[in-house]
């Protein structure tokens, strides 16, 4: 798995073989077949590896006091984990096998994780209202873009993104919480989100 991770996390899924993944890793190509079925089912659980790593990451609790530093602190580490694994988070964000369903749904799946534990900190409403849904999606991918002009240009510091985030955020929910008063947040737990 780890050598399938270093080629997928590099080249387009489609440019690489199970024969050199094999050859990477120093194994019979037989073996791919016996414990992964086919490219894809390796592929996948690579796909589901690096999800867990994540996972591990956003769910461990942020450190801060406030509201705004929790957000801060979690965001930052965020961005620090992507930055320090970005051949892969590339390679996902910008093609990997995006058209794979099952990618696509692991993809899908950890982004809007991620957007959940936050309305969860903030006390929102189930289920989540539209408004809410489609400005923490827009937000999410905010924070990928900002993410991917990191790894393209590193002249912004990680911090100051982290910062650019939280601040994007308590804006977008509190536009939305002007379009839709019932989206389940209160105004003071998004003002919470500015204070220092």
């Amino acid at each position: 798995m780890r050598a399938a991770s270093e080629l997928f996390s590099t080249r387009a899924y489609d440019e690489v073989t199970t024969a050199e993944i094999a050859r990477r890793a120093g194994v019979a190509y037989g073996l791919i077949a016996h414990h992964f079925v086919n490219k894809r089912g390796l592929y996948l659980a690579t796909v589901n590896a690096a999800a867990e790593r994540l996972r591990a990451v956003q769910e461990a609790p942020p450190e801060g006091g406030t509201p705004a530093e929790l957000l801060r602190n979690a965001v930052a580490r965020h961005v620090a984990y992507m930055d320090d694994n970005s051949a892969g988070f590339l390679a996902l964000m910008r093609g990997g096998n995006g058209s794979d369903p099952e990618v696509r749904a692991i993809i899908e799946g950890l982004r809007w994780e991620g957007a959940a534990r936050i309305l969860r900190a903030l006390g929102a409403a189930e289920p989540v209202r539209p408004t809410l849904r489609a400005a923490m999606r827009g937000w999410v991918g905010l924070l990928d873009e900002l993410i991917i002009d990191l790894i393209h240009h590193h002249d912004v510091p990680r911090e100051h993104l982290a910062d650019l985030a939280a601040t994007a955020l308590a804006a977008t929910l509190r536009r939305a919480l002007a379009l839709d008063p019932e989206m389940g947040i209160e105004a003071s737990a998004i003002a919470s989100l500015d204070e220092r």
